[in-house]
């Protein structure tokens, strides 16, 4: 579940995003773009897209959002890394993709 804190971080990711609108909302956005924004962004979007995936989930299936708030925020620089380097080999992918398809692999199939 997402803490105050959590919460919080998720407030101020999307009000970074507000830096980045037109690349992360644009046609053809991809990882290849991601990667070169500053590692305080990327962590931002993650905090962003993970938040409400679980938040999400949670609606859906409480163990699931439950799985993906533990797998994320309780170390989210290592899974920030881990999403990174998938994202560096599918760099034509856009982020969200991506990081969709890890948390499927991590807490299952986020169909619902």
């Amino acid at each position: 579940m997402m803490t105050g804190k959590h919460l919080t971080i998720a407030i101020a990711a999307m009000a970074i995003a507000l830096f980045h609108p037109q690349e992360s909302l644009a046609q053809g956005f991809t990882g290849e773009q991601f990667l070169k924004w500053e590692r305080k962004a990327q962590d931002y979007y993650f905090r962003t897209a993970i938040g409400m995936a679980g938040l999400i989930a949670r609606q859906n299936i409480k163990q699931q959002g439950r799985c993906i708030d533990n797998w994320y925020f309780k170390n989210s620089e290592k899974a920030g890394d881990e999403i990174l380097q998938i994202i560096k080999k599918f760099r034509e992918y856009h982020p969200r993709g991506v990081i969709l398809a890890v948390l499927e692999k991590k807490c299952g199939t986020l169909i619902y």
